[in-house]
């Protein structure tokens, strides 16, 4: 097996500039990137990302812009050789991508070895890439929470599939609770990023409450809780408190979450978490809105009913409903008939869809 790590594979593996003295007459225009700027790209801005065996993630061949595709696509052509079969498909497959994104001519290594790929990762150890038709997660490595919480690389090894993803969610609606609170938020905010890394839709249940893209509506009224416990408190903390309500507009959800976190610790308010408090993921995130709210609304079985189906239901049945609920509610839902049902308790509004569909 080809060992990827230690090679010289594209620019910045390079450090004594040989093959860029080489290019430089091709493409006197290329640039390249400083390390600080090379260290802040994403995982997708290479061509090729390699989880190796001891779960270490390393990038090779960057495409972010026109000037590194360039470089990255002479590169792979001077040392694919140096490459396993597998990671050289992945690799020219993306480089050929950012090729024509740039409208740059992929170089013949690149076009003889371009095959399509969705993910640009590559598992080094042939053991560790996904099997079907089943996978058996394996729990041990779930389980291991504190690799997972300080290196989010290790995610993609523990959750190697979707089955392995779907385990890790069950592991952590079991044991959430029992982990510290930041640990809750790296847990959920790995199987996230992993769950859409493989294609997956975002994760509901308890990793949903700890990590989503999300504010929660009810962010203004944990902030006035903490507001209340502080009233004696020394005024720079709870002008600091303040400064931080304002950053909500400002902060993506996790961002404002881990400064919540930090002021709470500070302000020693962590003793109230799950009694006068809730902790500052459960208070930050939400879930996605509701892109239909005011025209669908819900019923607890899940029933679904547009404003003018709500409408029709209440206008053919106004007896039964004043019978069942009292003429006064019958009359205030007759003038308002989407905000009084949203009010209604579940059993009520069940009985109103059953009104609806005749079996009542």
């Amino acid at each position: 097996m080809l060992k990827i790590a230690n090679q010289i594979l594209d620019v910045y593996d390079d450090v004594d500039l040989v093959g860029v003295r080489k290019l430089a007459s091709l493409n006197p225009n290329a640039q390249v990137m400083s390390p600080e700027q090379r260290a802040a790209l994403d995982d997708r801005d290479f061509a090729l990302s390699v989880i190796t065996k001891k779960a270490h993630k390393v990038n090779k061949f960057p495409i972010h812009c026109a000037s590194d595709t360039w470089l990255s696509n002479q590169y792979f052509e001077m040392n694919s050789h140096k490459l396993p079969d597998g990671a050289q498909k992945v690799a020219a497959s993306h480089i050929k991508k950012a090729c024509e994104k740039f409208k740059i001519r992929p170089t013949r290594a690149v076009e003889l070895f371009a095959k399509t790929a969705a993910s640009n990762i590559f598992y080094e150890d042939d053991s560790l890439k996904p099997r079907q038709p089943r996978v058996v997660p394996d729990l041990t490595k779930i389980a291991a929470v504190d690799d997972i919480c300080s290196n989010s690389t290790h995610a993609q090894y523990a959750f190697a599939t979707p089955a392995h993803v779907k385990v890790a969610c069950e592991y952590f609606e079991q044991n959430g609770e029992k982990m510290p609170v930041a640990s809750r938020h790296k847990y959920a905010a790995a199987v996230q990023l992993r769950a859409k890394e493989l294609g997956m839709p975002a994760q509901a249940g308890l990793v949903s409450k700890y990590a989503s893209d999300h504010y929660s509506p009810m962010v203004d009224a944990h902030l006035s809780a903490r507001a209340d416990i502080l009233q004696s408190a020394e005024p720079e903390i709870r002008g600091t408190l303040q400064k931080l309500a304002s950053l909500k507009t400002s902060l993506p959800p996790h961002q404002f979450a881990q400064a919540l976190h930090a002021f709470d610790k500070r302000a020693k308010l962590t003793r109230y978490y799950g009694s006068h408090l809730t902790d500052p993921y459960l208070a930050t995130f939400g879930k996605e809105p509701d892109a239909y709210a005011g025209y669908r609304h819900k019923a607890a079985s899940g029933t679904e009913l547009t404003s003018e189906e709500l409408r029709k239901i209440i206008g053919g049945h106004y007896d039964k409903i004043s019978e069942y609920f009292g003429r006064q509610v019958a009359e205030e839902m007759k003038k308002e008939p989407m905000a009084i049902f949203d009010s209604l308790p579940n059993d009520a509004k069940e009985m109103i869809v059953s009104f609806g569909d005749g079996t009542l």
